[in-house]
């Protein structure tokens, strides 16, 4: 691939993802179209491609609020690179704080999670917890795409809309490309050098505060002479009891703010 530009196509890996009655309605034409869309945003900012392009072209293109992408993180769960506004940021904090939601489920059964729904019983019962908080945040429908490299799942794309009902046909097939050219975006940058690699996929301040909260499950690891699997979940156990937002106790971690006792389940306060 041409560095800073996105190729109009279905990798092979990524066809793998879309359903047999899907695969027909990635034409070349749709690829080309959504691909220049990508590239011109690009363009104008006189910039490499980015995950930051593929998502607000995927909002442009299918009229949402929002779009995030995640990526697997070494916890095992989805983290996120990139949101396009300060809601979708909150949602996907949302996600990894309350282990729930359609990007979450996404990641764990390998398939789209399309709900059009939030304040429907399906969505409420689904996601006790995230699905009025989703609701407070204005965000009533949620699709997630997750990102497969053959039979593992390494991220997802989620789309956000301020209303309830169901995506088009044309919008969810752009979804489905959408979905593949961000697929496409992370495999180039795993060949590419680590300075590439964070303009490609690091393509927001927002994604690069979560380098912050691997610092911090550190730090509380080392405080509890625990497993970092343990150190984050005290860490998002924390962030749920006091209804804080996960990179906030984080930042108060490794500022020195908040530490964790291993002979206590109450984490001291904050100090100011």
């Amino acid at each position: 691939m041409a560095a800073g530009v996105i190729k109009a196509g279905v990798t092979k890996d990524c066809a793998t993802a879309i359903p047999r009655r899907r695969v027909a309605a990635v034409s070349s034409d749709r690829a080309v179209r959504i691909a220049a869309a990508i590239n011109g945003l690009a363009q104008a900012e006189g910039v490499p491609v980015s995950i930051r392009h593929v998502s607000q072209a995927c909002a442009d293109a299918v009229d949402a609020v929002g779009v995030a992408v995640y990526l697997i993180s070494e916890f095992g769960l989805g983290e996120p690179l990139y949101a396009t506004d300060p809601v979708s940021e909150h949602i996907t904090e949302l996600q990894v704080t309350l282990g729930e939601g359609p990007a979450t489920m996404a990641l764990e059964e390998h398939r789209p999670i399309l709900e059009p729904d939030m304040t429907g019983v399906h969505a409420q019962r689904t996601w006790p917890l995230f699905g009025p908080e989703s609701v407070a945040d204005g965000v009533l429908g949620v699709f997630a795409f997750p990102l497969t490299m053959g039979a593992i799942a390494v991220g997802a794309l989620e789309i956000y809309r301020p209303r309830t009902g169901p995506l088009s046909a044309t919008e969810l097939d752009d979804a489905f490309v959408f979905s593949d050219m961000a697929m496409q975006l992370i495999l180039d940058a795993v060949d590419d050098d680590p300075a590439m690699m964070e303009a490609t996929l690091l393509a927001s301040d927002f994604g690069l505060r979560w380098a912050e909260l691997h610092q911090a499950v550190g730090m509380v690891s080392a405080q509890l002479d625990s497993e970092v699997t343990t150190a984050f979940l005290r860490l998002r156990a924390h962030a749920f009891r006091t209804g804080r937002r996960l990179l906030s106790v984080a930042d108060d971690v490794v500022n020195g703010r908040l530490r964790f006792d291993e002979e206590s389940s109450d984490d001291s306060e904050p100090t100011p």
